[in-house]
């Protein structure tokens, strides 16, 4: 079922191996009745103006170059490139950080002592949270949707960590993209980064 509502918002969820080892997990959804060997251009669609959560992030320029060069880094590699006229792609995306907990119960001989009671074991993180979408640039309908989610925390006020991060989010979020690496046109080795927007 295509979805009709004018370009959603698309998410990723970035996990770092830091604070307890917590996973990058991420993921992706299509409409299957599209074939996306048609698409071999793309366009940034306006940004939006929900803030991220964290005030080191909204209207940041550089994180907003990151997330693009990571993004068009994995349309590049599949024939998918930018093109201000006439392209066959809108790119949407969006970033939340929030504050995170997990509490788990630990092993009795660990001896974990905490707020939250005896044998608990806490991990207090920031997590963040990417939505990328694909939108048919004739029709706004959105035809691929991925997310990530990562542990942040330490990668806030670190900018080539936060690169990193971004990059792991969006490479895994894009593993099982219709159109594998090389593309279905040959394309050119993508320069990165990407300038501009």
């Amino acid at each position: 079922m295509r979805t009709t509502t004018r370009f959603a918002l698309a998410a990723a969820v970035l996990l770092s191996p830091a604070c307890g080892g917590i996973p990058l997990t991420a993921g992706a959804d299509l409409d299957p009745g599209y074939d996306f060997t048609q698409y071999t251009s793309y366009v940034w669609d306006e940004p939006d103006d929900l803030p991220t959560g964290d005030p080191r992030l909204d209207n940041n320029p550089f994180f907003v170059h990151r997330l693009h060069s990571a993004i068009h880094w994995e349309l590049a590699t599949r024939g998918i490139e930018y093109a201000a006229e006439g392209p066959a792609l809108q790119v949407h995306h969006h970033a939340v950080v929030r504050e995170h907990v997990d509490v788990y119960a630990a092993e009795p001989s660990a001896g974990y002592t905490t707020e939250y009671g005896e044998n608990t074991q806490v991990i207090q993180y920031q997590e963040g949270t990417f939505l990328v979408d694909l939108a048919d640039a004739r029709t706004g309908e959105v035809i691929w949707r991925g997310w990530a989610r990562l542990d942040l925390s330490s990668a806030l006020d670190d900018p080539m960590q936060m690169r990193d991060q971004i990059d792991r989010a969006i490479g895994k979020m894009f593993e099982n993209f219709p159109i594998p690496y090389g593309g279905v046109q040959r394309a050119a080795a993508p320069v990165r980064p990407i300038e501009g927007r």
